[in-house]
């Protein structure tokens, strides 16, 4: 059996090839509980992305047990040898420990869930959550842009005269700026502005309200953007604009600001980047500015330093100058 890429539609993950020896994983389909576990499940997650990123876990994990998908398997009879042989075949097939862990503790949440619902025995569920993460690391993903290639993209904003260059600008800069996430930047209302604290209102993962402070050029991009072209209608703060630069109040999407950042990135010939690469490049510029683990974790809406630890880039470029300064030969 072969689950094809599409099952994970936004997670840019290699296809799960199940070889035919894996016959021990015995079938789950055919429940007919009233509510299914991993439906109550994603229904406790706060995130609407979590919800999705999970979701595409589960279905993967049901088809592994031979369920045609996550509604229709019996996620009751789940037991701890399941769970132990689906994380080795994972790791098997090259997923990294990070992932494997996450389709782990999604395991455990339907297998908690199956347990409220009685559909799950006590000792069958204690078993299941006792099953230890993968340990082990990788090299981090994603990078920091450097602050030539900054200067860069937005010099390519600037060369854009449209209204269409103006918002781009705007949005970008909040991004990189405030160490937003592109859900939470399409997610800002003009509302959200907060003018006497020349911050943003920000409504991130855990439905947690966070501020984030502008640096000043983040909010002068940010001012042109909502002066010189939105205007002051409530509404989105960043929205749609149709040919001839005509504005709509329609709200941008996060695979809008993906395709912003590749239109730029590609004008401004820099190296290939990814919305979240803002993301790491603030922490990083924080990080190095001297401010501690504490201040960047509040200010990117993390709820442990351990997560802002691995935006943290500042090691490789540290590397990269002990090699150039190194001469043995």
């Amino acid at each position: 059996m072969i689950l094809m890429p599409d099952d994970e539609p936004e997670l840019g993950l290699p296809a799960v090839v199940i070889p035919p020896e894996v016959d021990f994983l015995p079938a789950l389909s055919g429940g007919n509980a009233p509510v299914s576990p991993a439906r109550a499940y994603l229904l406790s997650l706060n995130s609407l992305r979590s919800r999705q990123t999970m979701a595409s876990f589960l279905g993967i994990v049901a088809g592994m047990l031979g369920a045609s998908s996550l509604d229709t398997c019996s996620w009751g009879s789940l037991r701890r040898h399941h769970v132990m042989a689906m994380t080795e075949l994972l790791r098997d097939t090259g997923r990294a420990t990070t992932t494997v862990n996450t389709y782990l503790s999604a395991l455990k949440g339907v297998a908690k869930e199956a347990w409220m619902l009685r559909l799950m025995d006590v000792e069958s569920f204690q078993h299941i959550r006792a099953v230890r993460n993968l340990r082990g690391s990788r090299l981090p993903g994603g990078r920091a842009l450097s602050p030539e290639e900054v200067r860069a993209l937005f010099s390519a904003c600037g060369n854009d005269n449209s209204s269409i260059g103006v918002r781009d600008a705007g949005m970008l800069a909040v991004i990189l700026g405030c160490g937003l996430r592109r859900s939470e930047a399409v997610g800002l209302d003009l509302s959200d502005v907060v003018t006497d604290e020349r911050a943003l209102r920000v409504l991130g993962k855990g439905n947690k309200v966070r501020l984030a402070y502008m640096p000043p050029g983040t909010w002068q991009r940010l001012q042109k953007w909502v002066e010189e072209v939105r205007g002051e209608k409530e509404g989105p703060l960043f929205t749609r604009i149709r040919r001839f630069d005509t504005l709509t109040n329609d709200r941008l999407t996060d695979q809008a600001v993906y395709h912003v950042l590749q239109v730029r990135q590609r004008q401004a010939g820099i190296a290939k980047c990814a919305p979240h690469d803002l993301r790491r490049t603030f922490a990083t510029a924080m990080l190095e500015n001297g401010e501690d683990l504490i201040t960047v974790k509040d200010a990117m809406g993390h709820a442990s330093v351990t997560t802002t630890q691995q935006y943290d880039r500042r090691g490789e470029q540290r590397l990269r100058a002990a090699r150039d300064r190194l001469n043995l030969t």
